[in-house]
């Protein structure tokens, strides 16, 4: 750990902290309560709607009016307007008539808001008569995890439970594909496309990748500007770049459809696409090893569905193209049953150790950051500095923001082994942050009995890396 803190509190600022923290933790279950109770009154008002419309004639209009007269009542005594209040009210509704276990739970102070309503938003891919198992189940995965870092499993969990498998479901959905163009004012227009969500990540990440490229190109001195003439007219030197980075993205997404290469690309020189017009997305994705065999066509096993890292689930199919594609795609095979990664891919070979870890973190290991570990760095727990070892006992996965946290913050952390990590506030509060566990699980068929380990028996608990 760095010794040398560049930030530090007083124990006054300390002991003021600890009693700030303390009345967060006496606040939250409080404030969920009083969110519960409002969540449970609107939908009474709902209720009531639904009474009122049943006895209204068949017109829509005239229901209609009916939900909008008690929305606008409540709307009139909470200061918001009638739509908003008619959105809640639907919401309350929902949490109450498919997700009690959820409520309850964000009632007794257990999870919050944002964890109910990253339920609510998963579970809307289930038929209603399917919800009260996820529900239960739900509310307990959210227990102790950030609302980021639990949607992911929240997601699979509705995967596993929907009647129908993904590959099913994607396949229908790849059918509503398209791109539309919305007009907007001042000139303006929006461009939606509607893909799978791997190939939309793909497009998102390539372009974040260009954009970095630009900025980083444009705050670089160009060669020989140091001898260059002071007295030089500067009416003639070029605008300087200071486009935002969405700006940037939307120029670049605009040039790569308009001519095949984008023409913003400051490393062209005329013998055809700089280093901006090589970039490739760089997309992490967890294939379990049924799916690349083929096994997940039966839905009982859709369980093995392969999952695309910070994102989303995605259907067997594309996880096996991507297999055998080109190889701009980091790809993992984990075992079906264990969960053990059995091998790594990628474009850019790496060392053996590096591969391991990213494959283990999959994410920034700060309690309830998410951010993908192809896009953080790889620190030595213990630093390097001071003696830390270069070994995998020794190495995390931090994003930029929570690795400089560590460096100059009083927040320490020590690895307890097998990729589990003890975080400390300068509170002295603990906070546990585990290696994620696999989102992909095999569904034994028959006897139940999982296949034979072909390694050879259980994997260690802290394997060495491949």
């Amino acid at each position: 750990m760095n010794t040398s803190r560049l930030i530090e509190f007083s124990e006054e600022e300390l002991a003021e902290l600890d009693e700030v923290a303390s009345a967060a933790e006496r606040i939250t279950p409080a404030l969920g309560a009083m969110e519960v109770e409002n969540v449970r009154n609107q939908a009474r008002a709902g209720a009531i709607a639904e009474r009122v419309a049943r006895r209204q004639s068949a017109s829509v209009r005239s229901q209609e009016m009916v939900y909008r007269s008690v929305a606008a009542e409540l709307a009139g005594v909470t200061f918001t307007t009638d739509r908003s209040m008619q959105s809640q009210i639907n919401q309350a509704m929902e949490w109450v008539e498919c997700y009690p276990a959820t409520l309850a739970a964000w009632e007794a102070g257990r999870i919050t808001r944002g964890h109910a309503t990253a339920v609510l938003r998963c579970g809307t891919v289930l038929p209603r008569d399917a919800r009260a198992e996820f529900d239960a189940a739900a509310a307990e995965l959210c227990v102790g995890q950030s609302v980021g870092r639990v949607k992911d499993r929240l997601d699979h969990l509705a995967q596993e439970l929907h009647p129908r498998t993904l590959a099913e479901r994607h396949a229908k959905a790849r059918e509503e594909r398209r791109v539309s163009v919305t007009p907007l004012r001042d000139g303006m227009s929006e461009l939606v496309a509607t893909l799978p969500t791997l190939l939309a990540e793909g497009i998102s990440d390539r372009l974040n990748e260009q954009a970095a490229s630009i900025i980083d190109a444009r705050n670089t001195p160009a060669a020989g500007d140091a001898g260059a003439d002071a007295d030089a007219d500067t009416d003639s030197e070029a605008e300087p770049d200071c486009r935002t980075r969405d700006q940037i993205r939307a120029d670049v997404f605009c040039d790569m459809l308009l001519t095949a290469s984008p023409l913003v690309d400051p490393t062209i020189d005329g013998d055809g696409n700089g280093t901006l017009g090589m970039i490739r997305a760089k997309v992490q994705v967890v294939v379990p090893a049924m799916t690349l065999l083929g096994r997940d066509d039966d839905p009982a096993n859709d369980a093995t569905t392969a999952d695309l890292v910070g994102s989303a689930p995605i259907d067997p199919a594309t996880a096996r193209a991507l297999a055998g594609a080109v190889a701009s795609w980091e790809r993992l095979v984990v075992h079906p049953v264990s969960g053990q990664v059995l091998c790594t891919d990628s474009y850019r070979r790496t060392a053996s150790m590096a591969r391991f870890l990213k494959a283990r973190d999959r994410h920034c290991r700060f309690p309830g950051c998410r951010r993908p570990a192809i896009r953080c760095e790889l620190d030595h727990t213990f630093d390097f500095a001071l003696g830390g070892p270069t070994d995998i006992r020794n190495l995390c996965h931090l994003c930029q923001r929570h690795h400089s946290m560590k460096q100059f913050t009083s927040w320490g952390v020590r690895q307890l082994g097998d990729g589990v990590l003890e975080w400390t506030s300068p509170t002295g509060r603990i906070y546990i942050d585990h290696p994620p566990a696999p989102l992909v699980r095999f569904m034994p068929s028959g006897d139940g009995a999982p296949p034979p380990d072909e390694g050879g028996g259980a994997p260690p608990s802290d394997p060495a890396p491949f």
